[in-house]
């Protein structure tokens, strides 16, 4: 053999591997190699988190062999929706972005992307939206996409000579992988079904599958199921007999906290003293309350409702609520928000946003330069608010439910100012995994402490306005948070799987002079103060300490009705 052609076969086997790489690909062999990569590359979650299974005491290594082909057959069965030969590369190379983020988001917080999370996300605005993003979610991005776009990008996609063919390697490639599907159920299924019953979280682990499946549950459901019909609960609201007996008309505060949770909250018996203006000002502090839900998108509208949690989320009718039925009673009732909005709580009552107030000086002092304040701005300019109110109502009473951005993560150090930041040293970052155990709590118990701030500034200012209305403040937050147990960061896990600290919260009530006209006993109230609540009681609670009524009231349900003096 001649020297040319040996140098000339050589150089054609150090191609070869490229040649390899780059050769033509029919869209079914994409799919079964997107597959398997999304399975090795994007599953990370699930993988790390089965050493540590529930009421599992099998081989680790055997679980995985058992879950892999289950996973790689169901990523399959998805992708082959896509095996077409034509304008599929735009949508595989998103499913491979969405991928890397789902699995940024679910390593470095411990969150799923279910349905309720989807939501959460489609109802969150900027704000809160940009606090998410860091370099090291680029850098996933980068190095779990980054590879297959790659090779996708200039990748040659064969057709097949005919639609009926392409369409029969569509439908097989299909076929196997349901039939892959059901004998990995078949055969795994005694071992499996045990782990899986114990271990719900599973159900939302496999990556894309889930986040694939639950925006499409999102976005199909309101086209699918009929519009729920609207029934209104505020015909027979009436305002009490206190009204008439010549008093200064009720001024009610209700702040609608976020992401506080009851385990870090100083009243309660934290060992930290994170709430010591509300304890100088002996306000009531419930210990036992749970929440409707762990996202505010779930909380929040359920919160306000009469039907409590159960009935809530089994309605098969749309309802008004809590600030619809002050409403109707006749009284003043604003909606003011330092967040994303009310969740359909306050469409028909008036609302305010401290964004409107950006260019005033408390703006100024108060909010950044991309517009997100601090709740401090609640207070600002009430007194204006209050008197643009509609002047009858507001001479029967006034109703304001404060919004609060909270302790809303993971950018915990923005919710907190360089007084209220006594633990130190703090996590300055959103990456929350990258910081220490003790950075990650200093910095949230320092949002709990600016919150503290908030709500003392709030009842102080109930006071001064004495001279002219009986005020009161309610405080509780739509839900708790994770900080990092389990390694699990920030909230919104599903209901059934998420650990306590997303559901306890805390609950604080200042009465004033609204106690005395709905004759409370606060000595009676603080024996009181660890039973069982829930967000169940709002509704109720709310009637009964500002004596409107209404059909839907529940007296058992009203937290203070117990010591309701001469009732």
């Amino acid at each position: 053999m001649s020297l040319p052609h040996v140098q000339a076969s050589g150089a054609a086997l150090a191609f070869y591997p490229a040649r390899l790489w780059r050769a033509p690909r029919s869209p079914q062999a994409v799919v079964l190699v997107l597959s398997l990569w999304l399975l090795l590359t994007c599953n990370w979650p699930l993988w790390l988190r089965l050493p540590h299974l529930d009421g599992y005491h099998g081989s680790t290594a055997m679980l995985v062999l058992r879950l892999a082909p289950l996973g790689f057959s169901c990523i399959l069965l998805l992708l082959s929706l896509t095996a077409w030969p034509r304008g599929m590369k735009p949508l595989w190379l998103l499913l491979l972005v969405i991928a890397a983020c789902t699995q940024y988001f679910m390593l470095a917080y411990g969150t799923v992307m279910d349905r309720g999370m989807i939501g959460n996300m489609l109802q969150t605005d900027l704000r809160e939206s940009r606090d998410l993003f860091n370099p090291a979610l680029l850098l996933q991005v980068l190095l779990f996409a980054g590879p297959p776009v790659l090779w996708l990008w200039p990748l040659q996609i064969t057709r097949a000579r005919t639609q009926t063919r392409n369409l029969a390697r569509t439908l097989g490639l299909a076929a196997g992988a349901a039939a892959l599907l059901a004998a990995s159920i078949f055969i795994s299924y005694s071992e499996l079904a045990p782990v899986v019953r114990n271990n719900l979280w599973l159900r939302h682990m496999l990556n894309p599958v889930n986040p694939v499946l639950a925006a499409m549950d999102t976005a199909l459901t309101p086209l699918l199921r009929p519009r729920r019909p609207f029934v209104s609960i505020t015909g027979g609201a009436a305002l009490g007999a206190s009204y008439a007996a010549g008093n200064k008309p009720p001024l009610f505060v209700i702040v609608v906290g976020e992401t506080a949770r009851a385990a870090n909250w100083g009243l309660n018996g934290y060992e930290r003293d994170t709430t010591p203006e509300l304890a100088r000002r002996q306000v009531l502090s419930w210990s036992q309350v749970s929440s409707c839900g762990t996202s505010t998108r779930e909380s929040v509208p359920c919160m306000f409702s009469s039907l409590g949690k159960d009935g809530f989320y089994s309605a098969r009718a749309e309802h008004d609520n809590l600030v619809d039925v002050l409403q109707a009673a006749g009284l003043a009732v604003l909606w003011l928000d330092n967040q994303a909005g009310c969740k359909g709580v306050c469409d028909r009552i008036p609302f305010a946003d401290t964004a409107d107030r950006l260019q005033t000086a408390d703006g100024k002092a108060l909010c950044s330069a991309d517009g997100e304040c601090l709740d401090q701005m609640l207070l600002s300019g009430l007194d204006q608010r209050i008197a643009a109110l509609d002047p009858v109502r507001r001479a029967r009473g006034v109703v304001l439910i404060l919004h609060q951005m909270g302790s809303h993560g993971p950018a915990y150090y923005k919710r907190s100012t360089p007084e209220t930041k006594v633990f130190q040293p703090e996590c300055r970052t959103n990456a929350l995994a990258s910081c220490s155990r003790e950075q990650v709590v200093n910095v949230y118990d320092n949002s709990i402490r600016y919150n503290d701030l908030f709500l003392s500034q709030t009842i102080d200012w109930l006071a001064r306005q004495q001279s002219r209305y009986q005020a009161g403040m309610l405080y509780v937050s739509d839900h708790g948070e994770s900080l990092g147990e389990m390694g699990i960061y920030l909230h919104g896990l599903p209901y059934a799987m998420a650990p306590a600290e997303q559901k306890h919260v805390p609950m604080v009530a200042w009465l004033g002079e609204l106690g005395q006209r709905s004759r409370i006993s606060e000595p009676c109230m603080r024996e009181r103060l660890d039973m069982p609540l829930s967000h169940d009681n709002l509704f109720h609670s709310v009637l009964g300490l500002l004596d409107v009524q209404s059909p839907s009231y529940q007296r058992p349900l009203d937290a203070f009705s117990t010591c309701r003096q001469g009732s």
